[in-house]
């Protein structure tokens, strides 16, 4: 059946999946892809097909916020998705990670609530072994500066209490915050899926980086980005 906002189908897609947020990212894909085609194109929403080694990947963006994402992962998994690797940006809490550098989320604390509405604020956000495992693998396997740790999954950007919680989550050891990985994690449980996250760190809250110095950092942002797309491809090879 095609789904009403990805306007795809069961035979339309890969079983393994990346999804983005911005759909500016999903176009990046086509000088790693081979037979890069798009599939649909739909409320903002992007889907395209290709290959990486052999291997049939389809790349989707699900725009920013919990929300928004859970549209489109529950989508790709009416539609066959049984790996899923988000890779996206992040705010970072650790003075020691560069913008650019690569993180790799191992469990995610939740300052949503859009994700209570599929299981209780206690249900356990974590990635599947497999794929956590082969992220840091790949990472590894292509020299990649990387970290791994905690994350945190927000609903908002702009808000200050976001920052303040950021910061308390820091202290107590949280490396990374994204607005996501929680409904990613959440619904891939439920469902069955394997999944995993991935990121480039954007704006460090330990050094106090601002709002204002997003557009500063776009050389070492871009570098990041596409580092944090090698990594899952090639993790998506193992799993």
């Amino acid at each position: 059946m095609i789904q009403p906002h990805l306007l795809i189908d069961s035979g339309s897609i890969s079983k393994y999946c990346i999804i983005v947020g911005k759909p500016e990212r999903v176009l990046l894909f086509k000088e790693l892809l081979k037979d890069f085609k798009k599939v649909s194109e739909n409320r903002g929403f992007l889907v395209y097909n290709g290959s990486y080694k052999g291997k049939n990947i389809t790349i989707c963006n699900t725009g920013i916020g919990g929300p928004s994402a859970a549209i489109a992962i529950e989508e790709l998994i009416n539609c066959g998705a049984k790996v899923i690797i988000r890779v996206g940006s992040g705010g970072v809490m650790k003075k020691e990670i560069n913008t650019g550098d690569v993180v790799i989320s191992t469990g995610v604390c939740k300052e949503e609530r859009a994700t209570t509405l599929y299981a209780p604020l206690e249900f356990a956000c974590v990635p599947n072994y497999d794929v956590l495992k082969s992220l840091i693998e790949s990472a590894e396997s292509l020299k990649i500066k990387h970290y791994y740790g905690i994350t945190m999954c927000t609903d908002s950007f702009y808000a200050k209490s976001h920052r303040d919680k950021m910061i308390e989550w820091g202290n107590l050891g949280v490396v990374g915050s994204d607005m996501e990985s929680s409904m990613l994690f959440t619904i891939s449980q439920l469902r069955g899926v394997k999944a995993g996250f991935i990121f480039y760190a954007g704006l460090n809250i330990a050094r106090k980086e601002m709002h204002k110095d997003i557009i500063n950092q776009d050389k070492m942002r871009k570098k990041g980005e596409l580092n944090a797309i090698k990594i899952a491809l090639d993790a998506l090879l193992n799993v």
